[in-house]
This record gives C-alpha cells, structure tokens and sequence, in this order.
C-alpha cells in the first residue's frame, strides 16, 4: 500500500538519524552503543525482516496500530510525530494522544498515595492518569506514559506477560467490561481502543466468539506475576470506585486476596531488612 503523503518517509529516517543504539530502551547485543539505528536494527527489534521495515518505512507497507507503538517507543517519538504517524498509517489515533486530559484532584493523588496497596487513576478510556509507588513497582508498564488498562494488559508486552491464566482470568473479564462501555452512544475513544486491541489475532477470537457483557470486573481474584516475588503469581484483588467530585474518573486498586491458600502480594509482608 502506497500512503499518499511522501514526506512521511523522509521523517522516519531522520527520527532514525537521530537516534543512537544508546539510547533504546533495550541494548542489542552485538550493536555498537555509539551507532546509529539503521533499518536493519529496526526490523531486528521489531522482530520482522529487513525488507519488511524497509517496505513498511517507504509506505509500501500498512504499519499495524501495534508496530507504530513499538516504533514510537524505540524512537521515542513526540506525541504530536505519534499522531502524525497514525494519521499516515491510516489507523484510529489512540485517544491517549489528545491534547485534552481530565485533571486528577490533588485530594485524590494524595489519597493513592496513602494506599498500603497499587492504585491507579484511570480515565473513561481506561487510560492511566495517576498512579501511586506501589503500583510503579508492582506493574512497571503502568507507570509510562501512554499507559492503557485494555490496550497493555490485552495486547502483547510487558503488561500481558504479567497476567496468568491471561485467557480466562484477565482478557475475557476485560472484554466484557470494553465491550459494555464501548456501547455508549458517541463514545469515540472507547471505539477506538477496540480497533486497537482487536488488530491481534487471539484478542479478536474473543472478542468475536464471546458475548459476555458486563457493567465492570471490579472485585474480583485474580492471579498476576510480579517482579522480584516468587515464580508462582500473586493472587490480588482489584477494585474500582468512582469519586463523587469527579465521577469521570476511577480509582482501581490491586489488594492482597484475603486468602489462607494464596500467596499474599509482596508490600504486605513485613520486612525488618535495613
């Protein structure tokens, strides 16, 4: 597929130009850390073949909603070169990138902040607005920018790798509760958030063969590996609560499952360590 704007092309490889091996989230082994990232590292870290990034940078090529994410974190892209690489993909730009952002009241960063457990904020298109220090170590990808309930937990990447029994315990609950609000008349970013999820293969399945509809899975149990805890995932619990001030908003937390036979989640053992 030929886009119709040339100039995007151009762009890409001077977003490359400007980029050194370094700087990338992640080091390639064998690349030199004062090289530039040329196509050839691109495909290597976007996991496909050298002709097929190049034929996806000339616009030979659709870009997926999900390579253009990965390739605006490598490169770390501006939010305003991400909208204009959706735009010139011809994909639904991500709600996440408007300039227009609800505003989380002091009172409640506070709130969280008191919280013996991970909390978020999060917006009605399930974006992350806030979060407190239990939950950037308990669920790192939450704590970066752009982060999205439904978009990091139901796609590919560090989010998802989280979630055990991922299938049943996490994505169809979810699905559900995207499914239900996505019905809301003129609900555009929710729509949105949809046609980006269902791009993968296995969260289309079940979107399609499911017709689960529920108003939230708040207040249920589910089992979620955490980083630096035992091999075996940490049950918690999540709730949701809407404030009164602010009913735009939801404050969902991951609490310790109260339960003799599960693993408790790791800030709630006591440590002595100093």
């Amino acid at each position: 597929m030929v886009h119709s704007s040339p100039d995007m092309p151009v762009l890409l490889g001077r977003w490359r130009a400007r980029r050194r091996v370094a700087d990338l989230p992640e080091h390639p082994v064998g690349a030199s850390a004062d090289g530039l990232v040329t196509t050839n590292l691109m495909a290597e870290l976007l996991g496909v073949s050298v002709r097929h990034y190049q034929r996806l940078e000339s616009g030979e090529r659709r870009m997926s909603s999900d390579v253009i994410a990965q390739l605006s974190r490598i490169l770390a892209l501006h939010p305003d070169e991400m909208r204009a690489l959706y735009q010139w993909a011809g994909r639904p730009v991500p709600p996440l990138l408007s300039p227009t952002t609800l505003q989380v009241p002091d009172d409640l960063l506070e709130h969280i902040h008191l919280l013996p457990f991970g909390a978020l904020v999060e917006g009605p298109d399930f974006s992350i607005l806030a979060h407190n220090a239990r939950a950037a170590r308990n669920w790192p990808w939450a704590a970066r920018p752009g982060a999205n309930i439904m978009v990091d937990l139901l796609l590919p990447g560090e989010g998802r790798d989280q979630c055990a029994q991922w299938e049943t315990a996490w994505a169809l609950p979810l699905l559900a509760q995207l499914r239900q609000a996505a019905l809301a008349d003129g609900n555009t970013a929710l729509r949105t958030i949809v046609s980006r999820v269902t791009e993968d293969p296995e969260v289309r399945d079940l979107w399609h063969n499911d017709a689960d509809l529920r108003r939230h899975a708040y207040g249920t149990t589910r089992p979620m590996f955490l980083p630096g805890w035992t091999p075996r995932p940490a049950w918690i619990r999540v709730m949701g609560w809407q404030p009164l001030h602010e009913p735009g908003l939801r404050l969902v937390t991951g609490e310790p499952a109260r339960s003799s036979h599960e693993p408790d989640l790791p800030e709630n053992r006591t440590k002595t360590r100093r």
